[in-house]
């Protein structure tokens, strides 16, 4: 039985790294030739930095090396980079595609990037690239693509692909005119089954989907999910082809993306680096901490207002946090449903908001008077109350309907107000729904305060 791709890294971890310690470099050299670039890379992502230096210098080529670099997260690529002469580093540059490129040269030092670029036969593609921002289209693009005109032949048009064969992406040939503008687009397969005097006019797709260089990544990486593509052509103000994303750049960006939210999500801010210290770290949870310590203090302050309900019926106190626990993970879920709705084109501004809405409702209340009947029921035998019981029971299945309301409207109207919709399963909901089901909480046990006997007395 072959093992499991986790046992399989956690062997070659162990492999590399028992290699490493013992400097048995011809091992080290033999089980590098065996293994793929991209486990190499997960593996070097669980080194500490002095085996992942030792590892790397091992690499037998400037394109495994490249290769490496381009599966790592930075700043790898700038750690082992930095310290090679410029000859070297350039020489591994030149294996990566030019987007990759761009992005290693970006972080290097500035006299670093310079005496690189001076070397490098493409530094001009190169420069351009790093003058985009790097969460655009333009920032990840590839400026390396297939163009013809809509007067080639399909024999011209294979013959230029065979002259392309370095290109790494040629599943489409895209259609320019004699200023450059795209007009349309080509499949290979449509291509190579057509008769060899066929017109590239009358094959392509002139309805072509495009995206200038300023659009956000993750909109390219919804776009490029939505109709399936390959790759998606980039465009200037002019309507120039200057470039496609590729859908490797795509999953990039989708991992990039859905790790960023999680984080927001979980109120840690954006994500931080193995060699990120303490303060980085205290910078970035700090304020989110505080704006929940900030609801925390509101929430006292509500509860504070029903001191004379909580002395007359301290009961009420001892289940305060599991109407707020479960209130709270109703909240988050419904709020963790909807980002990601909107995250991936489900939701759009619209009628179909508000049905999201209802039905959200629907199951705030199923959810809402099933644990209302189960956690008044025990709060009754525990009290010995029916009253107690039935406060309780009222009480959270009100806070769990509100609560999953409350999750659910927070993202839609942030998405509105095109505020990032992930902040919203933070501190926001969680004080809002805090707040809240205080309030609803003891709101009701006033309300019902005339029926309950006193804390200590059954009913």
């Amino acid at each position: 039985m072959a093992p499991t791709s986790t046992s399989r890294i956690r062997l070659l971890h162990e492999t590399l790294r028992r290699y490493l310690k013992m400097n048995a470099g011809d091992h080290l050299d033999k089980v590098i030739a065996k293994t793929r670039d991209e486990d190499l890379a997960v593996v070097l992502s669980q080194m500490l930095p002095r085996f992942q230096q030792q590892l790397f210098e091992r690499l037998p080529t400037s394109e495994r090396k490249a290769g490496v670099i381009v599966e790592m997260q930075a700043p790898f690529g700038k750690e082992m980079l930095e310290p090679l002469p410029p000859e070297d580093a350039a020489a591994i540059l030149r294996e990566m595609a030019t987007d990759d490129a761009a992005d290693i040269i970006a972080d290097l030092s500035e006299d670093q990037a310079q005496r690189v670029l001076d070397i490098l036969d493409d530094a001009e593609q190169v420069e351009e690239l790093m003058t985009y921002g790097e969460d655009t289209a333009g920032g990840i693009m590839l400026p390396d693509f297939v163009a013809l005109v809509a007067n080639n032949t399909a024999e011209e048009a294979l013959r230029a692909l065979r002259r392309s064969a370095d290109v790494e992406m040629i599943y489409y040939i895209y259609v320019v005119d004699d200023a450059g503008s795209l007009v349309g687009v080509l499949s290979l397969r449509k291509l190579v089954a057509a008769p060899p005097e066929s017109l590239v006019k009358d094959l392509m797709d002139s309805d072509v989907i495009s995206v200038r260089t300023d659009a956000d990544q993750e909109d390219v990486a919804t776009m490029v999910a939505r109709y399936g593509f390959v790759a998606v052509p980039v465009v200037d103000d002019t309507n120039k082809l200057i470039g496609i994303v590729t859908v490797d750049d795509v999953i990039d960006v989708l991992q990039d993306e859905a790790t960023e939210d999680i984080l927001k999500m979980a109120g840690a801010g954006t994500e931080l680096g193995e060699t990120d210290g303490v303060w980085s770290n205290l910078r970035v949870r700090a304020p989110w901490l505080m704006a929940s310590s900030v609801g925390g203090l509101i929430a006292a302050g509500v509860m504070g207002t029903f001191k004379e309900t909580i002395e007359a019926h301290y009961y009420l106190a001892l289940f305060v946090p599991i109407i707020l626990g479960l209130s709270g993970n109703v909240g988050t879920q419904s709020a963790t449903v909807t980002v990601r709705a909107l995250a991936v084109g489900q939701l759009v501004h619209g009628e179909k908001n508000w049905r999201v809405v209802r039905r959200e409702l629907a199951i705030g209340i199923v959810l809402g008077l099933f644990f209302g009947v189960l956690i008044g029921g025990i709060g009754w035998a525990f009290a010995q109350s029916f009253f107690y019981g039935m406060t309780i029971g009222l009480s959270l299945a009100a806070g769990m309907i509100v609560s999953n309301v409350v999750g659910t409207a927070i993202p839609l109207v942030l998405s509105r107000l095109n505020i990032d919709p992930a902040v919203a399963t933070g501190p926001l909901v969680t004080t809002s729904v805090d707040i809240l089901g205080i309030l609803t909480y003891f709101s009701i046990a006033t309300l019902l305060g005339a029926f309950l006997p006193p804390s200590g007395a059954g009913g």
